[in-house]
């Protein structure tokens, strides 16, 4: 229960944050052609570490540059590329991005079926469903998670878990992966990456 509402007023405050309002997509289309070279030609990726950004929630997207461009997460890529970035910037870069159709499959592991059966108990079992939805397509500032690449999910849940990346709002992430093992994480992982 205190989960439950936890993640209700990350997502309350996500959604009221002043810098997530609608974007341009043309504009975002536009701003995106420095993103090509990693985050791909239409925002899938091919680099397994790499997450795809078609089809993610514009919101998460938008906190996730506001991050980068804060320091509050640090990467020796995208800190710099975001730090220039405005407010503006990042609400077009969101809409273009949740614009585009999203990966239907992704860079996973042959882990196999016992791997997958793990990672759905450990998804149901941590209620991930709460916040991105039953078939993981997320909403507000949940990211998309079905088809991301199984190699950047296993790092974000190790960072989450590690306190290395930050939460939107109340560290929901940071809170839902602190109990989470090295073969859990790996579960999961292979589970979202390889959902039908």
């Amino acid at each position: 229960m205190r989960r439950t509402a936890i993640l209700l007023a990350a997502m309350t405050l996500a959604a009221s944050h002043p810098c997530l309002a609608a974007g341009d997509i043309a504009a975002g289309a536009a701003k995106a052609e420095t993103c090509k070279g990693c985050h791909g030609e239409n925002g899938i990726s091919e680099i397994s570490s790499v997450p795809s950004l078609a089809g993610q929630t514009d919101n998460f997207l938008q906190w996730q540059l506001v991050f980068f461009r804060s320091g509050r997460r640090n990467n020796e890529i995208m800190t710099p590329l975001a730090a220039d970035l405005t407010d503006e910037d990042v609400r077009n870069l969101g809409a273009y991005y949740a614009s585009l159709p999203p990966a239907t499959t992704s860079i996973a592991s042959d882990a196999g079926a016992d791997l997958q059966q793990q990672g759905k108990a450990i998804a149901d079992q941590h209620h991930c469903s709460a916040c991105h939805l039953d078939n993981f397509v997320g909403k507000a500032a949940a990211a998309r998670l079905v088809h991301q690449h199984e190699e950047y999910l296993a790092k974000a849940l190790t960072d989450y878990r590690g306190a290395a990346r930050p939460s939107v709002g109340v560290a929901a992430m940071t809170e839902a992966a602190s109990g989470l093992s090295d073969h859990d994480i790996a579960a999961l992982a292979h589970y979202l990456a390889t959902l039908p």
